[in-house]
């Protein structure tokens, strides 16, 4: 017979196929109902995006999840383990809610110690390592005082990866940043993805921003979700999309996008055309476009998920 706590660990040698399974989550605030009856599944090694208008329940999902409040009624899995087990459903997540505070009288590296403390994960090369990935760690000895709001958001993230997750949820990581702050944030989220294994939850209304680096989503209205699937087929039931063509000669392609069955629109601009299409149409039209003899330099969609959200908006 296999002891439990060998069993445990022969079962998180194979990842499940979902690092996040919600089904039927609820929860009301008086007379808000905050989520109602969401179901949605985060695939592992993904980088989750969890997007919808704010006070569209996205936060309460988390802290749910993250055990900062209970649901009325539903569960979730992480990796396979029940929230009915209890606290110990959380032991491969890690989560960073709002902005990251720190004592600002100590340093980088001492906050990091002292907040390390608390799981058991006071390594110093465990804590150089992150720094190190961040970018922090050639300011591991200044006080964090000194930091930018974007250092302290980056040190948030290797104060969140000092367990070592498998499952990191971000609740709106780049809000208050400036752009460059933003960008930092995004680049380093990719690169966590990446370089250490991780599955990522990432709560956002920056629509811009998921479509930037998110391989699937979610989207929630009102409590309710709307949609959920892979960022490379979610889109394939729009009925039209905003595409520009960079193409050789405008004059021929103008008219033979305005003799197309394929395009719905047409609108020359500067140094391209837009067009509106289907998405499942565009292949199609690049392969035609083609076979005429047009050289097209480059395809380029605009605002996708922002079509996508609002489509979905409208129907609520």
């Amino acid at each position: 017979m296999i002891d439990p706590i060998e069993a445990e660990a022969i079962s998180e040698v194979d990842t499940p196929p979902f690092a996040l399974e919600c089904h039927g989550l609820s929860k009301k605030f008086k007379t808000i109902q905050a989520l109602d009856q969401v179901s949605l599944t985060v695939p592992s090694a993904s980088i989750f995006g969890f997007l919808g208008p704010n006070g569209a329940g996205k936060s309460t999902l988390i802290r749910i999840v993250a055990g900062l409040i209970k649901s009325d009624s539903g569960t979730f899995n992480i990796f396979g383990r029940s929230s009915l087990t209890g606290y110990r459903v959380r032991q491969n997540m890690s989560t960073l809610v709002d902005r990251a505070d720190f004592y600002k009288n100590l340093s980088a590296f001492r906050n990091m110690k002292i907040l390390g403390r608390l799981t058991g994960h006071e390594q110093d090369d465990q804590i150089n390592r992150l720094l190190d990935l961040l970018g922090l760690y050639e300011r591991r000895h200044d006080k964090v005082k000194t930091f930018s709001q974007g250092m302290k958001q980056r040190l948030g993230l290797a104060q969140a990866l000092l367990p070592e997750p498998r499952l990191l949820v971000l609740d709106e990581p780049t809000t208050g940043l400036d752009p460059q702050g933003m960008h930092e944030i995004r680049d380093f989220i990719l690169k966590i993805a990446a370089e250490e294994n991780v599955t990522i939850f990432l709560s956002s209304h920056l629509l811009h921003e998921v479509e930037l680096i998110c391989s699937d989503i979610a989207l929630i209205f009102n409590g309710k979700l709307a949609a959920q699937g892979a960022m490379s087929t979610i889109f394939q039931d729009m009925q039209d999309v905003v595409v520009e063509l960079e193409v050789e000669d405008s004059e021929a392609s103008l008219k033979f996008l305005e003799k197309s069955d394929l395009v719905t629109g047409v609108h020359p601009l500067a140094n391209s055309i837009r067009i509106d299409i289907g998405y499942k149409n565009i292949p199609e039209l690049i392969r035609t476009m083609s076979t005429k003899g047009i050289n097209i330099f480059s395809v380029s969609q605009r605002n996708r998920l922002e079509t996508f959200f609002l489509a979905l908006m409208d129907k609520k």
